[in-house]
């Protein structure tokens, strides 16, 4: 019996040990009494006040009192939350801040130290440092992007659509070390959140690359108001096509990624009116349609 009551502490100690836990069974325990005291406090009321006529005034303010009690309630449970989410937002948002500080510094000194070297072992390095901290410039503005986001600031802007896509175009046909994407879309103005389209293009052109077959040329063209992207790659059944938006979803996991992809597009597409439509045939390629009528600008 003893033992079997130190085995009961001891899982609770595990239990107890982490925050998170302490705050999960902290704001169980704060509810349960305040559910159980709110429900003591209408049996009573309605005991004591059935026979009379003012019973209707009685529940109205037993229904305030509970608003209020609940309200003070929750508050207690989740102000270490709050208080977790307020500091890591100012964490974050400073160190983003102070992190685009060196990284002007090592790209101006790079630019210095490369025009001045001659040795071609060194300036191979010089690039590799470079390409390194241009990747951390790009994480840099997908931080600085996702903030801007959260904090709903109106990311809209004008922007071509041609000029959009022919970057992205021009810089995964570098990565393929091959023309093995064309496309053929108009000089049309969009008025949008341009990074957050240019994502959606880089996903869906990403995806079609990482499914092709035989070095298939991949489409990307407009038609009308239709942005169409089409491969002929492995394709997808009726069945994957049902589960194809799931965040971490991937219909082969040899491949590389984590399934997030096609979710990030069906997000952006949702937020900004664009309708999706996914046809797409086993072992014979994936056409993805993108309705952009509403994205078009109107002066």
């Amino acid at each position: 019996m003893g033992q079997s009551r130190f085995q009961i502490l001891e899982a609770l100690v595990i239990a107890l040990r982490t925050k998170d836990r302490i705050f999960f069974i902290r704001t169980i325990v704060s509810f349960s009494l305040s559910l159980c005291l709110l429900l003591w406090l209408g049996i009573a009321f309605w005991e004591l006040y059935k026979e009379q006529e003012s019973k209707w005034l009685i529940g109205t303010l037993f229904v305030i009192c509970s608003f209020v009690l609940g309200y003070f309630i929750s508050l207690y449970s989740l102000s270490p939350l709050f208080k977790t989410n307020r500091l890591l937002d100012v964490l974050l948002k400073d160190t983003l801040h102070e992190l685009n500080i060196p990284l002007c510094v090592i790209k101006a000194n790079l630019q210095m130290l490369s025009s001045d070297e001659a040795d071609a072992k060194k300036c191979k390095r010089l690039e590799r440092i470079a390409l390194a901290s241009d990747d951390l410039h790009h994480l840099y503005k997908e931080i600085d992007y996702y903030i801007k986001r959260e904090i709903r600031e109106d990311l809209k802007e004008v922007f071509d659509l041609h000029e959009v896509v022919s970057s992205i175009v021009e810089k995964l046909n570098e990565v393929t070390k091959g023309e093995i994407i064309v496309q053929d879309v108009l000089h049309v103005e969009l008025f949008a959140d341009k990074h957050g389209f240019a994502k959606v293009i880089t996903n869906l052109l990403s995806n079609a690359i990482k499914y092709n077959q035989y070095n298939e040329r991949i489409m990307i063209y407009q038609k009308h108001n239709k942005l169409i992207v089409k491969d002929n790659g492995i394709g997808m059944s009726e069945s994957e096509l049902f589960l194809v938006f799931d965040r971490y979803y991937q219909s082969n996991n040899a491949k590389e990624g984590y399934g997030i992809g096609l979710s990030i597009v069906k997000a952006y597409c949702d937020d900004f009116k664009i309708f999706i439509n996914i046809n797409s045939k086993k072992n014979k390629g994936t056409e993805v349609i993108l309705d952009i009528s509403n994205l078009f600008y109107k002066k």
